[in-house]
């Protein structure tokens, strides 16, 4: 007897995959602009938002593989390819150049938020169709939400 691998998905289920595509697709164009931005942020505060950034930019990766996985359990193929999240992204791209640490804080901060409304949606609207997705956004809406109010509260001191 040979098990089936992939179980092939119900219509919840692939519309859970599809809102958890568009949370990694998220979640890694986040991850390239805030890297974009730690190459590029110049000024007064320049170390601790430089080292900030990559901390973010990790962090943003590790919710990307946890959300990538939960996919992945329902049977969907998540794609992560730099030409999936170009085609795909909402995400405004930053300013070309050296940015002022001050602005730094300003627009990743703007993009951070954009995020976050866009993952209580999908919250919304997953909740009564997968409670197990719906947690795992939840987390990613917390740890984002925790790590927005970090990065705002450097406002008018960077």
């Amino acid at each position: 007897m040979t098990a089936q691998f992939h179980v092939p998905i119900a219509a919840g289920e692939r519309e859970t995959a599809a809102e958890l595509q568009s949370m990694l697709v998220d979640l890694l164009d986040l991850a390239l602009i805030g890297k974009q931005a730690h190459w590029n942020v110049e000024g007064r505060h320049f170390r601790s938002l430089h080292g900030e950034l990559d901390e973010l930019v990790d962090s943003w990766h590790a919710l990307a593989d946890v959300v990538a996985e939960r996919a992945v359990s329902l049977g969907a193929a998540p794609d992560g390819q730099a030409e999936t999240i170009a085609g795909s992204s909402q995400i405004e791209p930053l300013p070309g150049g050296h940015l002022d640490g001050a602005d730094v804080v300003a627009l990743m901060g703007d993009r951070l938020a954009e995020v976050i409304a866009r993952v209580r949606e999908r919250m919304t609207r997953i909740a009564a169709i997968d409670p197990v997705s719906e947690h795992v956004l939840i987390d990613v809406a917390a740890t984002l939400e925790k790590q927005l109010w970090m990065l705002r509260a450097q406002r008018g001191d960077s």
